[in-house]
């Protein structure tokens, strides 16, 4: 199983998924971490090089620009589905309700957490003693 996380320096997790610099990817075997992988978030639009910022003010940008394979068929987010699809958890601080049902839909479950440090979040999680907190679930628009 893998697990992801989202993350700005590869070691605590992030506020926004789309916005993030990178995704951490755990390959867990059993109850253990057996391996650690950074993957650059080339998969969003959103990403903090200037992308979403030039949008931030005029939000009525149209998010064609990620269509793929969300529930009914809507899908706007084909990319960071592709580029996580391995895994089956992501962890995150907060992601649009867009996204979220897109990965969902697709097989990547999120987990929105409190816990800053990533590695820290998976031990607890194969744990079973990280909480899941889904009114941290960004709501301002719909992405």
């Amino acid at each position: 199983m893998k697990i992801a996380a989202a993350s700005d320096d590869g070691k605590t997790i992030t506020g926004h998924v789309g916005r993030c610099e990178m995704f951490i990817v755990f390959d867990i075997d059993g109850k253990a971490i057996k391996n650690v992988e950074k993957r650059e978030n080339s998969f969003t639009m959103h990403k903090k090089t200037g992308q979403h910022k030039q949008h931030e003010h005029n939000h009525e940008h149209n998010h064609e620009h990620n269509q793929g394979l969300g529930r009914g068929g809507s899908g706007r987010h084909i990319g960071i589905i592709e580029g996580l699809k391995d895994c089956a958890y992501l962890f995150c601080c907060s992601g649009g309700p867009g996204l979220i049902d897109d990965l969902n839909a697709n097989g990547i479950q999120t987990f929105f957490t409190g816990e800053m440090d990533a590695e820290e979040a998976v031990k607890l999680f194969l744990e079973g003693r990280l909480q899941n907190d889904p009114d941290r679930q960004c709501r301002e628009h719909r992405h």
